[in-house]
């Protein structure tokens, strides 16, 4: 068996077994870009300014109940405590995110509400870059996401090697005669 065949081979079988998460990667991806379109704006506030001074935020557990009681009030949830914190400093403002992709983002300095937003395009970022199955197996190290990615790349670059040798091969060869 020639060089070309073995290459033919492997790559006919990598490409037959890989098809599938390599459709699914290119079609979570082209939907990443729309991934606003995902977003459902609950309440918006243009009229709150965000202070820009540090000094001036809230306390961070103030701000929690604030933010809590604001969504569960606008969302009709039933919150009790946020998931994680973002501040942001040069702007002024502190985003609360809380479970099912609820988020909201108060004046740090009043504690006004901004906005409050849910985002479904979470999931879809979760089956683009494995996280899925770290979710699937709660797994906290993010190891299946990161054997996932391995493989999707390692697979790829195997792919396009071999892809490139079996087009540029026979040119080669007809190129000598």
């Amino acid at each position: 068996m020639s060089v070309l065949q073995n290459f033919r081979s492997l790559h006919k079988k990598f490409a037959s077994v890989l098809f599938v998460f390599f459709f699914l990667i290119g079609l979570t991806g082209s939907l990443l870009s729309f991934k606003s379109a995902f977003t459902k704006i609950i309440f918006e506030n243009k009229q709150v300014n965000a202070e820009s001074k540090i000094g001036s935020i809230l306390p961070l557990d103030s701000l929690e109940k604030i933010a809590t009681s604001i969504l569960n009030e606008k969302a009709n949830t039933k919150f009790k405590k946020s998931e994680k914190v973002e501040i942001k400093i040069t702007k002024g403002t502190v985003l609360f995110y809380y479970k099912d992709a609820y988020s909201i983002q108060l004046n740090g300095a009043s504690g006004e509400p901004i906005l409050i937003e849910k985002k479904f395009g979470g999931i879809i970022q979760d089956v683009h870059d494995g996280a899925i199955l770290d979710n699937l197996f709660t797994n906290k190290l993010s190891l299946s996401k990161k054997v996932y990615s391995i493989i999707m790349g390692l697979s790829l670059l195997l792919l396009t090697i071999t892809g490139t040798y079996l087009w540029y091969k026979p040119k080669m060869i007809k190129k000598n005669r």
